[in-house]
């Protein structure tokens, strides 16, 4: 998780804590309607969170109380992801989302506010303190924040702070002014890391996050409210990236995603494919089985998209959808019909990892 963002230019700690005391206001006081899409959505949101500001791009509407710079590496994020996921779609031959109104995105500018956000809106509880980012079916948004707020990044901060401060104590007291300078360039290239972190995660959370909204919002999966969770996370994950300046998506590896799942296969703790089809919820409070399932399913659904495209279009399409009778197609019997029997496709899938 992530780091604590510096308060705005101008920004007093005594003025933000005022700012999360209006957030929560206002939480409390607006009444949230059952389902909400589009420009309501955008109009609900603003009243929930009266610091925030609109920002718009051709197809986003990214609503926050952050820095400009902050922001628009967002909107380039969400714009590359869209054009990424259309592409996808072209090229299983689904239809692209066209929805109506630019898609929402709320970015916070600190933690806290957006895990009392998820709480107020999502009814989240503890797992809004786990995740980075999350897409709402409910209101159709993606909410998230800066990773520069998150308790890992905070404690690096504090530390190079600390180390600051000893560099100078040496200094005063005489130091080698060699060893000093040396010191300080470790601390300068250390900062330097964690702001390419930070970038890093904010892309592939973003991205992450457009994908699921991109795939409620359009009409290639008209099953996808009924899919498990593991299948919604294995399409989202096989688009993350960290730079969107880069090609991306399932045709292209994330190292980060792809060395955990060769990391969990590596160490025997891959899920067997024949369990994973059977997998409905996803247990946020156990990060081990969280990240490997995410790896997997990611891995999965990139394997797939290489190596049988039509049959990974046919299973996501039909995945869900009631048949003539009303009855929700088994995912095994369906997997194993447009694509393969699970063992046969597992072992050539993990050969391929393990290569």
């Amino acid at each position: 998780m992530l780091r604590r963002l510096d308060l705005p230019r101008g920004t007093t700690d005594t003025e933000s804590m005022w700012i999360t005391l209006a957030i929560t206001a206002a939480l409390a006081a607006v009444p949230l309607p059952a389902q909400t899409s589009g420009s309501e959505s955008l109009d609900l949101a603003r009243q929930l969170l009266p610091q925030a500001h609109p920002h718009h791009t051709a197809r986003y509407v990214v609503l926050s109380d952050g820095d400009r710079d902050l922001i628009r590496s967002v909107e380039r994020s969400l714009e590359e992801a869209r054009r990424q996921y259309d592409r996808w779609c072209r090229a299983l031959r689904l239809p692209r989302a066209k929805p109506e109104d630019r898609l929402l995105c709320i970015l916070f500018h600190n933690r806290s506010d957006f895990i009392s956000f998820a709480q107020r809106t999502e009814g989240l509880g503890e797992t809004a303190s786990l995740v980075s980012g999350y897409f709402s079916p409910r209101f159709e948004w993606i909410a998230c924040f800066d990773p520069e707020d998150g308790a890992d990044m905070a404690a690096a901060a504090n530390m190079l702070a600390d180390a600051d401060a000893d560099i100078q104590s040496a200094e005063q007291r005489g130091a080698n002014p060699q060893r000093i300078d040396q010191a300080r360039q470790d601390i300068d290239n250390a900062r330097a890391e964690m702001q390419r972190e930070e970038q890093a995660r904010r892309t592939a959370v973003t991205i992450h996050e457009a994908v699921h909204q991109l795939v409620h919002v359009g009409k290639a999966f008209p099953g996808h409210a009924r899919w498990p969770g593991w299948l919604h996370e294995g399409v989202s994950v096989a688009f993350e990236a960290d730079n969107h300046r880069k090609p991306f998506g399932p045709a292209h590896d994330y190292a980060s995603r792809v060395d955990g799942f060769r990391d969990a296969f590596d160490a025997g703790h891959q899920i067997p494919l024949e369990e994973l089809l059977l997998e409905q919820a996803i247990d946020h409070t156990d990060s081990h089985h969280v990240g490997v399932l995410y790896d997997q399913a990611g891995s999965l659904v990139s394997w797939l998209y290489r190596h049988n495209r039509r049959g990974l279009a046919a299973f996501l399409q039909r995945a869900g959808v009631p048949d003539a009778t009303g009855t929700i197609p088994n995912l095994t019997e369906l997997f194993t019909e447009t694509i393969g029997p699970p063992q046969k496709i597992e072992r050539r899938w993990l050969s391929d990892i393990s290569d």
